[in-house]
């Protein structure tokens, strides 16, 4: 009789002991969350606490290759943009093509795409160029934007040659 008190005793001083540390973690973490909170911005709290992951949706072509060209740097070896979701339907414009035909022979180095469900890190650069070729040959196609779990697109002399053909079209037909 005398052991089961003492093992009663025991494991209520245990659960008493680990809720009181719990209790002074958590609280000690939220002070000092509140003490900065003065310092900082509406966003920098709301990223904070609710990171967004990026999705293409909220991107034009314009401002996925600036983001890609920006996050670029030439120094590391891990040279990425994860985002999550589909490309929507007709994602590129037709106010884009022009943009997308002035760089599509960019051999500039930039990030490679990335899912966020991909396992596999490419370590290999893309190109500006690769990039606004797909894009292009989607507009062409009317066909949806795939890039897959990683894609780092090279710029390609007979995509551009193609491209430029049906552009000079285009412009030919609307003259």
């Amino acid at each position: 009789m005398i052991c089961m008190k003492k093992i009663i005793l025991s494991l209520i001083l245990f659960f008493i002991l680990s809720i009181g540390g719990y209790l002074f973690y958590y609280f000690k973490i939220t002070n000092v969350e509140k003490d900065n909170i003065e310092f900082a911005s509406i966003e920098d709290l709301i990223q904070k606490e609710y990171p967004k992951t990026l999705c293409p949706k909220d991107l034009n072509p314009k401002s996925f290759i600036a983001l890609f060209t920006e996050r670029y740097n030439k120094n590391s070896r891990f040279n990425f943009v994860t985002m999550i979701g589909d490309f929507p339907e007709n994602w590129v414009k037709p106010n884009d093509v022009q943009y997308l035909i002035s760089i599509m022979h960019s051999r500039e180095k930039c990030c490679v795409y990335m899912n966020l469900f991909s396992s596999h890190m490419l370590s290999k650069n893309g190109e500006v160029g690769g990039f606004a070729l797909i894009f292009l040959n989607s507009y062409i196609s009317q066909t949806k934007i795939n890039l897959g779990l990683n894609c780092n697109p090279k710029t390609d002399l007979e995509s551009i040659k193609k491209i430029e053909k049906w552009y000079n079209n285009q412009s030919l037909q609307t003259k």
